[in-house]
Order: C-alpha cells, then structure tokens, then sequence
C-alpha cells in the first residue's frame, strides 16, 4: 500500500467511489452479471483498494445492500416520524412513496428481492443484511400500526408488507399499475385494522 493509499480521506472517497458505482452496476444490471473488473475501472480504483475496502464481491453486495437500507431507514425515520399525522396517513405517505418509485423508467425491482432471487444460499453475507432489513422495516410499519391502535399491529404490519412485495414484484411486469393496486389495498387493510380497534366495546 502507497502512503496516499494510507491517507484515510483518499481511502474514504475510495471506498465511496466504489459503493457509488456498484450501487448503479448492480440495481440497473443484476450482481452476477456485473463484474469486479467492471467496477474496479468505471469507479477508478486498482482492485486491490477494492478487496481492502470490502474483501470480496460477496461482501461488497452486503455493504451495498446495507447502504440501500441505512437509506431508506434515515428517509422514512425523517419524513415519517412517529406521532407526525395519523396512522393510516403516515402508511400511505410511505406506500406512495413506493408507487413514484415503482413508476420510475429507472425501476428495476427492490434491491433485497432481487439479491434472494440472485443468490437462493441463505450463507451469502448479503442474507444477514436483507433479513436485517425485512425485520426492521416490518417493526418500523407496525410501530405505526400500534399508535394508531391496531388491535394486532404485527398482523397488520406483516400483511401490509405482503402489498409492498406484491408492488414491487408486479410493478416490474406493469410499470408500476401494481403498486397502484397495492396502495388502494393496504389503505383498505389499514382503515378496516383501524376502524375493528375503534369500534371495539369498552371495557368498564
């Protein structure tokens, strides 16, 4: 390793050049079908700063998986805080978000489920990150599913993120009519939830 190689600044704009274009590589082509040599020259670093940063193709696919979901955790947890607007609200704020994505000419599917078509072996390291991330984001929808005082939040969430699969999957083949579908289901899901808790007796 050179002494510029040492510098963390230049290691650091390395390592973020690299996550940049396989980020690109990877969602607009498939991870097999973009090699390391592919994204070693369009992001201008030798392969060895690569496997320094990553060690491997398997492992740079977890840290780009990672940042697709430290994205989206800082985006919702910003724009769809707890307590900002009712439940019902802040889940379509989200399932509309989904839509305009799924509408993109760039839309190519959700990263996560298209690694587990790419890579069925639950060992490679990207699994512990999708799972990781399908986790969270079950917690995080019935979080909201709580305050607005679903009877089962978990239920509720679990199948609330049924539609979101759904959107994505179906949106790849329509262009994202899908996750039109999806939205207008899970806003029925969700007023139903919600409706059943409040017109529950009271208990005296």
């Amino acid at each position: 390793m050179s002494k510029v190689d040492e510098n963390p600044t230049i290691l650091s704009s390395a390592r973020r050049r690299i996550l940049d274009t396989a980020q690109e590589l990877f969602y607009q082509r498939g991870f097999r079908a973009v090699g390391i040599d592919e994204i070693v020259a369009q992001s201008d670093v030798a392969k060895a700063t690569l496997y320094v940063h990553f060690g491997s193709k398997d492992r740079l696919i977890a840290a780009y998986l990672q940042r697709q979901s430290d994205d989206l955790r800082a985006y919702l947890e910003k724009e769809i805080m707890p307590g900002e607007g009712g439940a019902a609200a802040r889940l379509d704020r989200i399932f509309r978000m989904i839509e305009r994505g799924c509408r993109n000419p760039s839309f190519r599917g959700c990263p996560f489920i298209n690694f587990a078509v790419e890579f069925p072996d639950r060992a490679t390291p990207g699994w512990e990150v999708c799972l990781a991330h399908r986790s969270w984001f079950r917690g995080f929808v019935a979080a909201i599913a709580r305050e607005g005082g679903a009877e089962d939040p978990d239920l509720l969430a679990e199948q609330w993120c049924l539609l979101y699969d759904t959107a994505m999957v179906g949106s790849m083949f329509d262009g994202g009519h899908s996750a039109e579908v999806a939205r207008e289901m899970a806003n029925r899901l969700v007023s139903t939830a919600l409706a059943r808790r409040r017109d529950m007796p009271l208990h005296r």
